[in-house]
């Protein structure tokens, strides 16, 4: 067995064997897991995009998704709420597995800060920031029902500790994109998530307004304790609270485990072919070129 699979049967308690033929079922504790991919292929057009990627997710873990642009992240995790679907393999989530179980209960438990919202963004620019917050709550994007009072105490309240409050009564559209992420972030909240995904929150961000962004994820995991998947290609991303981490390169799983064992100089140079060096300031890595 290879270094490489070393590390990942040590984090998703396979036995050897079944690391080197797929992830054994029988293995997995149920009960305890958040995702689980097993062998999962995705082809568009007839092109692979994902190769037998197996990953598995625990209770107690947030994870790092890393990669090149291309290299099947954003795919990977739109199978969650099955905006794509496995062309074969088997994907549970939350101990369901897809296919044999009403999708529809495991979306309500998802928050989603992502590029595909962008399909939505004529919609959006027409609400103002108060009822995006809002719309979180239904899941939904616009309000098609009578908010209770509640809700929109506890949108307002979520407004004031993103710091969005001043522009409740905007229109998303004259928002910066900082202020947008963030608003967005609001939404996924507000119907008390399961699972955060953050699909490349950042990307487009300058870097106070990605340091603000930061921030926010870092203090929502310490005061809602809600577990996340954060998508990026950009290691300084990696926040203190992301335990683990999954590298994928070419549409398969290159390397995961534990944040300090797989962001090193070797893995990390192989993965960008190309020497690097990283260096942890306050529990966040930085990469530089030699």
């Amino acid at each position: 067995m290879t270094a490489e699979n070393t590390a990942n049967a040590s984090e998703t308690g396979i036995n050897s064997s079944a690391t080197a033929t797929g992830i054994a079922s029988n293995t997995i504790d149920v009960d305890n897991e958040i995702l689980h991919y097993e062998k999962i292929t995705f082809r568009r057009d007839g092109r692979p995009i994902l190769k037998g990627v197996n990953w598995h997710v625990k209770r107690g873990e947030n994870w790092a998704l890393l990669g090149l642009n291309g290299a099947g992240k954003s795919t990977m995790l739109s199978m969650i709420p099955a905006y794509q679907i496995p062309t074969t393999g088997i994907l549970r989530v939350f101990g369901h597995e897809f296919g044999k179980y009403a999708w529809v209960k495991i979306k309500n438990r998802l928050g989603f800060v992502s590029s595909t919202l962008s399909q939505f963004q004529s919609t959006l620019n027409k609400q103002t920031v108060e009822d995006v917050v809002i719309s979180g709550r239904y899941n939904t994007i616009g309000i098609y029902q009578v908010v209770e009072p509640e809700v929109r105490r506890k949108a307002q309240d979520l407004m004031g500790k993103f710091q969005i409050t001043h522009l409740g009564n905007h229109h998303f559209r004259t928002l910066s994109q900082g202020e947008q992420r963030r608003t967005l972030l609001a939404r996924a909240i507000m119907s008390e998530p399961d699972l955060l995904i953050l699909d490349e929150p950042c990307s487009g961000l300058d870097l106070p307004a990605r340091e603000s962004f930061l921030h926010t994820v870092e203090s929502l995991g310490v005061e809602h304790n809600t577990p996340y998947i954060y998508v990026s290609h950009q290691i300084e991303e990696i926040m203190p609270s992301i335990t683990h981490v999954a590298l994928l390169r070419d549409g398969e799983m290159a390397y995961q485990g534990k944040k300090e064992d797989i962001l090193t100089d070797e893995i990390l140079s192989d993965l960008f072919d190309m020497p690097v060096h990283v260096v942890w300031e306050r529990d966040r890595p930085w990469v530089i070129v030699r």
